[in-house]
This record gives structure tokens, sequence and C-alpha cells, in this order.
């Protein structure tokens, strides 16, 4: 029997940790006597691993290919911290279910219009009279081919589906109805009337900033009905086939409407929901509720400063007004005074007649509103007082329709002009004089113009005319109350005399 032979002793394993050649511990460290010189000194580099480096375990632990790969990136030291969103499963369950059944419906109208042309290829052309029953399509194939699309779609969906619900996690958002809804309403409430609304939808969407929001290449596919108040707009034409948007302004009349939006998927209901219809909706509803929202201040910021600038014209006008009353007052008194020496009989006849006209003008003196019937009144009054001062020289006549007497006329100014006349027209006349005090109402293109006449027949115009302060506050008053539309003339009267028309609009800004 032939003894065992030993197998050859096998060769030490080396390792990158060693001792200085020549050491005793060679052996020990495993090293091989004729590589020990070939080696670098290792030496403090053991003694950081003994000192410094982590436990193997420890080490393992934190440092292995699936950590390095999936850890995620560091946040800012102030950055809040991500909260984990746990979808309700009931969503989940339904957004599986609805991804599913959309995708494979998609499949199967494709593949239905695909199963339904095939015959249509395989017939194409001429056939041997034996050929035809050889080009049927068989049951069982058609059937295998559908069961594999409809897996296959369940799987894709159902991948895509998850991958969407992983995403919303990673945002911290959390599943909803409305994220997975093919079509979402909104309803905006408009201060305006439907037609101003309307106009301004039209405005806000049909520019190229939505459709750059919304993800478009440039403005969005646009339609507008205004006699429906509908719009329409998505990416391309024809309208109904790609996911759009729909509006619809409501045509109640009145000071304010409300908006109608609907987000439509179109052929897009066959795909897999991911928010597309919530964004949309949600975009094109901030966007419309911005728009109003600055309209409706710039339309309250115009109206304060139109009151801001009527209270500062009510302070210019009661200014003017409070010029004038001392000027007509004073000349009166000193008309009375004048009488008082010359003729008491004729001053207490004056001063009766003043006595009914500071009954009646006076309630109505501090008011920027009268009628042409009330400064007619004014006018008769007046021009009896003056008629008892100067007697025979002064004759005058008020001409004014009755159905004329209630339009609306700015205190004040008749009144002037008519003590113009006496005391530049007739007084400074060595003969007798007439004032003729008339109103004539006529359309102008669509405005209706109530102009007032001053006729007299004194010395005309002269040097000092006009060098007054009446004149020139009826001129400024009616540049406040109506702007252009009112006008004040002063010519030569026929022959003698001076003619003094005022012209203000029927319908005009407030007298």
């Amino acid at each position: 029997m032939r003894a065992p032979v030993a197998p050859p002793p096998a060769e030490p394993r080396h390792t990158l940790i060693s001792t200085p050649p020549g050491s005793a511990s060679n052996a020990v460290r495993g090293i091989h006597p004729t590589d020990a010189g070939f080696l670098p000194d290792l030496q403090p580099f053991v003694a950081w691993a003994k000192t410094c480096a982590p436990e193997p375990l420890e080490w393992r632990g934190k440092f292995n290919t699936r950590n390095l790969m999936s850890s995620p990136a560091f946040q800012p030291f102030n950055a809040p911290p991500v909260l984990e969103v746990e979808h309700d499963r009931s969503l989940v369950r339904r957004y599986l279910l609805q991804s599913a059944l959309r995708f494979n419906a998609g499949s199967l109208l494709f593949l239905s219009l695909a199963i339904a042309l095939l015959p249509l290829w395989l017939n194409f052309g001429t056939a041997a009279p034996g050929e035809f029953e050889a080009r049927k399509l068989n049951p069982y194939l058609v059937g295998g081919i559908v069961l594999a699309v409809m897996v296959w779609s369940a799987l894709i969906s159902s991948g895509i589906a998850r991958s969407v619900l992983a995403r919303l996690g990673e945002e911290g958002k959390a599943l909803c109805a409305e994220g997975i809804a093919s079509s979402v309403t909104r309803r905006i409430d408009a201060p305006f009337n439907p037609y101003t609304t309307f106009d301004l939808c039209t405005e806000s969407l049909s520019g190229l900033a939505l459709g750059t929001a919304l993800g478009y290449s440039g403005p969005p596919a646009f339609f507008h009905d205004p006699f429906k108040g509908r719009i329409v707009l998505g990416r391309w034409r024809p309208l109904a086939l790609g996911r759009h948007v729909e509006l619809r302004v409501s045509s109640d009349l009145g000071p304010s409407c409300h908006i109608e939006l609907r987000s439509r998927p179109g052929l897009a209901w066959f795909a897999i929901q991911q928010g597309e219809s919530l964004k949309a909706a949600e975009m094109v509803c901030t966007q419309l509720r911005q728009h109003l929202t600055r309209h409706a201040n710039a339309l309250d910021a115009a109206r304060r400063e139109r009151e801001l600038e009527r209270t500062s014209l009510q302070a210019r006008l009661s200014a003017l007004q409070a010029q004038v009353e001392p000027h007509f007052l004073f000349n009166t008194l000193a008309n009375l005074k004048y009488l008082i020496r010359t003729d008491q009989h004729a001053a207490q006849d004056m001063l009766d007649h003043l006595v009914g006209y500071l009954q009646n003008a006076l309630p109505d003196m501090r008011s920027v509103s009268s009628t042409l019937g009330r400064e007619m009144d004014l006018v008769s009054d007046y021009l009896a007082v003056m008629r008892i001062r100067m007697g025979a020289r002064l004759r005058f006549a008020v001409d004014v329709d009755e159905a004329m007497r209630s339009l609306p006329f700015p205190p004040a100014m008749l009144i002037s002009l008519v003590e113009n006349a006496v005391k530049h027209g007739l007084e400074r006349a060595s003969r007798p004089g007439l004032i003729t005090v008339s109103a004539t109402c006529e359309r102008k293109g669509e405005r209706e113009l109530l102009s007032v006449s001053v006729v007299d027949d004194g010395v005309g115009l002269t040097e000092q005319a006009g060098q007054g302060t009446g004149l020139a506050n009826i001129a400024e008053r009616l540049q406040l109350l109506y702007g252009r539309e009112a006008s004040l003339f002063v010519e030569p009267g026929d022959g003698q005399g001076v003619r003094a028309v005022l012209t203000v609009p029927v319908a005009g800004g407030q007298a």
C-alpha cells in the first residue's frame, strides 16, 4: 500500500498591511519573504486605521452601494422638514382602476379600428378562387391579441399611475379627487355686467402670457361667441379633440354676473390623468381673477379720483357763487340807497320787491343746482326792482315756454348776465332801452342743448365791458360743470346793444 502524497504547501495570500522588510513578524503576517522587499511601509496607515477608522460593521452599514445610490441630497440647514404624505387608499384604488380602464379603453379602441381594417388589407388585390377562406381572421388569434393588449395596458397604466403617486409624495401633495378627474369646474363672480365681463375675459385669455403659462408654444387657439357668452381655448384646433377650457358668462342683466369655467379633456379622456385638467382650470381661473381684480381696482381708483375732483369742484363753485351773491346784493342795495334819497315811495316799492326776491332766492342761493323756471323768476323780480329805479328808461320782457321751466340750469349765471345788461348797457344810455330774456331748446347731433339769451339795445360793447368778475365767474363755472359742452358768447346785437347767449347741455353734468 502506497503512502499518501502530501499536497504542496499553499501560497500565502498577500495583504496590503505589512511591517518593514526583515522584520520577524512577516511570517506571522502571511507575507512571503521574497515579496516583502517590494511592499511600501504602511505602518502609519495601520495606526490611523486602528485609531480613527469606524468599526467594520458601522462602516459597512453607512457606506454600501444601496445607500450611495438611494440617499437623498443634503438639504440646507434651514430647510423645512419634508412631511411624509399618505394618500387616501380609496382614492388610490379608484385612481389605479380608473387609469387601467381608461388606458384599456383607448387601446381597445385603437385595436378595434386596426382589426376592422385588417380584412381589407388581407383581401387587397386579386386572390385565387380557393384562397378566400384561408384569409379569414382566426378568432382565437384575435382573442389572444386582445387579451395580451389588455394585460399590457393594465401593466403600463399601473406603472404610470404609481409613478404619478410617487411624484406627488415627493412633492408633498396628497392625491385629491379633482387631480384624477378628467373634467374640473370652477365658478368666478365678476363685479361687472355680462358685456364688460365678456370683453375682459377675451382680452385676458387671448394673450401669449396665458399660452406660455399653460405650456403652449404660443398663444392658445381661441374661439369666442359674444352672442352666447362662450369662450373656448386650447392647444390646437379643432378644440374639441384636444384638452381645452370652456367659459360661459351668465346672461343675467345687472351690475354683476358670474363665469362658469370647465376644463374638458377631449381625446385625453383615454389617457392616464395626471392633474392636467386641474392645472389648466386653476391657471385660467387665476389669470381671470387677477385681470378682473386689476380692472376693478382701476375703476375704483378712477371713481375715487372723480369723487375727489367733484368735491374740489363743489368747493370752487361755492367760492365763485359767494362772489356772485355780494356782487348782485351790493348793487341792489346801492340802488335802494339812491332811491331812498330821491323817491321814498319808489324806494318803498323797491324794498317790497327786494324782500320778496330775497325770500324766494335765499333758500337756493347756496345750492349748486337750480331750474330754468326759478332763474327766470329771479330775473323778473330783479328787473322789476330795477324798473322802479330807472322808470321809463327800462323795459323788459321774459319769454320762456312752460314746458322748459323744469329743465336743470346752473344758478346765479342768468342774473349776472341781466345785471351786466342793465349796468353796462342801459344805465349808460341817454334813451329808453329794452332787455329781452328768452330760452330755446335745440338738438345738435346726439345732444340736446338749452340756450338762454339776454339781448339789450343799450350802448353796446365798450372798453369797460368785461372788466368785472361776473363774466369771468360764469365762464369758469361753465368750464368746471360741463367742460367743452357749454359755452358763453357775448357779441354785438342787431344794430345796437349786446347779445349774450348762454348754452348748456340738457343732460349734462350736475348743475
